[in-house]
């Protein structure tokens, strides 16, 4: 059978983007499928805003604490709205160079907009348009996923897809999640004065991490002035007046926390739902696609997808070594592959400074 693609690549994200690079110049057949913007997660909701933003804040800080290397110290103006117009505007710059989709068509890739499912063996439907390829790799990411907290949409929250979509920081934050995002947030935001709480489900920040290595985090983080409540079991949320309140338990004792606005980083699911990954006969699972081979292949007939979705982490098995390579906080690079495990695995690394 002849194919029009030798392969179609789903997502156009940090694996995405290097995926079709790369077929290019091994002169492979390939097709991009976009259905929002170039760049994924890292650009516009991950690693690129979320550094710009500890960039600032780090700055803020050293002026702040100047006196350390013989300085005067500085007080910085409240206000954020600068900080945020500059992540929007490193952003736009890297999506003007780097991550412009114009540079596909140089490379003789073809670019195509809407969302993308399977549709029978080697067939892929975008938008309205049937391709038909040899393979197919899935690079469609993640999203925050929200804790079963009641009374939360009610309440409202931001996550990291539209936390710098903001004018401004909020005043005072609470945080659910004391992970990799949630960590690293809370630092940042508390360093350009931010009033931040973490309210953590676990005994300590950073579970997945060396055990010494998050209780150093933690001293600093409260050193600095973030609240951070460990084993906190959350009840309930709630407006009250202009702010958000948050109820739960901490060692048998009842709790009550409030802010201007709530940032759920209670980890994260993968965007496979909409694919029909079923109709091509691959199982999924809460960690994405259920691979037990080293090859990721699946069965006879159907598409072999060569990947899964980058910056989604595993809940049953770590991989085997540290990855840096994660669509959400570090750099751009493939995925690290754990074999006879659920699935392909990425770790996510929190950038704090203990500066």
């Amino acid at each position: 059978m002849r194919y029009k693609y030798d392969v179609v690549i789903i997502g156009v994200g940090s694996a995405g983007m290097i995926a079709g690079e790369v077929a290019a110049k091994m002169g492979v057949k390939a097709a991009l499928a976009e259905r929002h913007r170039v760049g994924g997660d890292c650009l516009w909701t991950g690693c690129v805003p979320s550094k710009a933003l500890l960039a600032s804040a780090k700055a803020a800080h050293t002026m702040r604490n100047a006196d350390k290397y013989g300085l005067a110290p500085a007080e910085i103006e409240p206000g954020t709205a600068s900080v945020w117009r500059r992540i929007r505007d490193i952003q736009q710059e890297i999506a003007a160079t780097d991550d412009n989709p114009d540079k596909y068509a140089e490379l003789g890739v073809d670019l195509l907009w809407g969302d993308a499912a399977f549709d029978g063996e080697h067939r892929i439907r975008v938008g309205e348009r049937v391709l038909t390829s040899k393979y197919a790799l899935v690079c469609t990411g993640s999203r925050p996923a929200a804790p079963a907290l009641e009374g939360l949409a009610e309440t409202g929250y931001l996550t990291s897809e539209n936390i710098f979509e903001l004018e401004r920081a909020p005043r005072s934050l609470i945080i659910i999640g004391g992970g990799p995002i949630g960590v690293e947030m809370a630092q940042a935001m508390n360093r350009l004065g931010v009033k931040t709480t973490v309210l953590q489900r676990a005994g300590r920040i950073l579970e997945r991490d060396e055990p010494a290595l998050s209780g150093i985090l933690l001293e600093k983080l409260r050193g600095e002035g973030v609240d951070v409540q460990l084993s906190a079991e959350l009840m309930s949320a709630e407006r009250q007046g202009g702010e958000k309140v948050v109820r739960g338990r901490v060692g048998g004792e009842d709790k009550l926390w409030s802010a201007e606005e709530v940032l759920v980083a209670a980890g994260r699911t993968p965007n496979i739902d909409s694919l029909g990954l079923e109709s091509v006969g691959i199982k999924t699972g809460r960690a994405g696609l259920s691979l037990t081979t080293s090859s990721a292949r699946v069965p006879a007939g159907s598409m072999p997808p060569g990947t899964v979705p980058d910056g989604t982490c595993s809940r049953t098995a770590r991989p085997p070594r540290p990855s840096p390579h994660c669509g959400i906080c570090s750099s751009r690079g493939q995925p690290a592959l754990r074999k006879s495990s659920p699935g392909l695995h990425l770790r996510t690394r929190s950038l704090l400074t203990l500066e």
